[in-house]
């Protein structure tokens, strides 16, 4: 009987799935379509071009334009230089959530300069760069399967690479985690045949290398954690002082949920953009991983496709959440690192154009078994 009521729930489920499919319909939901995003971002750009310039970036690997976006106070100058900030996100090609807290976070400095003194004092300071979605291809790739993907292409580039893995790294071995980087083609985490090997990825190395930004923050999804980086080198209290940012204080500012802070040691970090920011460059950088999957995923016509387990179906509270414990952060990042970035512990990552960054030996190009 149990086996009979269990089946009949199950036929029952599956029924729901089918009738409400178009419920699950990523056009029906709150998330913008990776084009029309890109279109709101530069008509917020267009309506404030005094505060707000376009940076572009290059071509992804199909050919889609990578852009950032720099917010600044009008008038202001790079003499003396000034201050930069870096905020990124979706990496990862199917958290849209990333990106709409990223969006969310330039408009509420973009249209608060003047009116607003939390960001009015913030962009008066320094510059904040957004690159609010760093793997068009991989957003496309998600969108035009409505969310029914594989963990695997929900991440990768259009070269099946793991763009945050892709980074050049210095020492260890690899291992040390599930989600380390991985040297195997088709691993969710395959680190490329060598660093930088994605265009994504060697065009957001060659702005930060020319930006030198002093801290940065990558929006992810989900788990509602932030990541932050072992520091190492001659600099590393300073740059843990920076990071304690989130620690305590950019929680104490989170309304609904406050993330647990996670310190990742070396070996899990490989390849990634905070451990390449702060070992080459001095940046203190974390990854924030926004929201957590709650009881509406489990409705039939959600929990079918993967997207909505990494972007909430209500990301309206995570906004609440977000946005303005984001400010905080990245004035007290400011004030913590006094505009400057530390000294890098591996400032030889950063020698040379991207393309030609040095590769350790565990990153030879990888050759795929066949059979």
């Amino acid at each position: 009987m149990l086996s009979a009521a269990l089946g009949a729930g199950v036929a029952i489920w599956l029924a729901a799935a089918w009738i409400g499919r178009a419920r699950g319909d990523l056009a029906r939901g709150p998330y913008p379509a990776p084009d029309d995003a890109e279109r709101e971002v530069a008509a917020l750009a267009a309506r404030h071009p005094d505060v707000c310039g376009r940076i572009d970036l290059g071509r992804s690997g199909e050919g889609r334009p990578l852009a950032a976006f720099r917010l600044r106070a009008p008038g202001a100058t790079d003499a003396p230089r000034r201050p930069r900030l870096l905020v990124t996100a979706q990496i990862h090609a199917i958290e849209f959530v990333g990106a709409l807290v990223a969006r969310a976070v330039m408009q509420r400095l973009v249209e608060g300069y003047g009116r607003d003194a939390d960001a009015t004092r913030l962009l008066d300071a320094a510059d904040v760069v957004v690159a609010p979605l760093l793997n068009p291809d991989g957003a496309a790739r998600v969108w035009r399967a409505g969310g029914r993907v594989r963990l695997a292409r929900a991440r990768m580039t259009a070269r099946d690479v793991d763009p945050n893995r892709n980074f050049p790294f210095a020492g260890g071995q690899g291992g040390g985690g599930w989600n380390a980087a991985s040297a195997r083609p088709g691993s969710p985490y395959y680190r490329g045949p060598h660093p930088l090997s994605e265009p994504e990825c060697a065009a957001l190395a060659s702005l930060a290398m020319r930006e030198r930004f002093c801290a940065a923050l990558h929006f992810h999804s989900i788990g509602t954690v932030v990541y932050l980086p072992e520091a190492a080198g001659p600099d590393a209290a300073r740059a843990r002082h920076v990071l304690a940012t989130f620690e305590g204080p950019f929680q104490a500012r989170q309304r609904h949920r406050r993330y647990r802070p996670v310190k990742l040691p070396r070996p899990r970090t490989l390849g990634q953009l905070d451990a390449f920011l702060l070992d080459a460059l001095g940046a203190p950088s974390v990854t924030v991983e926004v929201s957590r999957p709650r009881a509406d995923v489990l409705a039939p016509w959600f929990a079918t496709r993967l997207f909505w387990w990494a972007n909430p179906p209500r990301p309206a509270r995570w906004l609440e959440n977000d946005v303005e414990a984001t400010l905080f952060a990245l004035a007290e990042l400011l004030a913590r690192s006094g505009g400057r970035p530390c000294a890098p512990a591996h400032p030889e990552l950063a020698s040379g154009p991207p393309d030609r960054a040095p590769r350790p030996p565990e990153l030879a190009p990888v050759t795929p078994a066949v059979g």
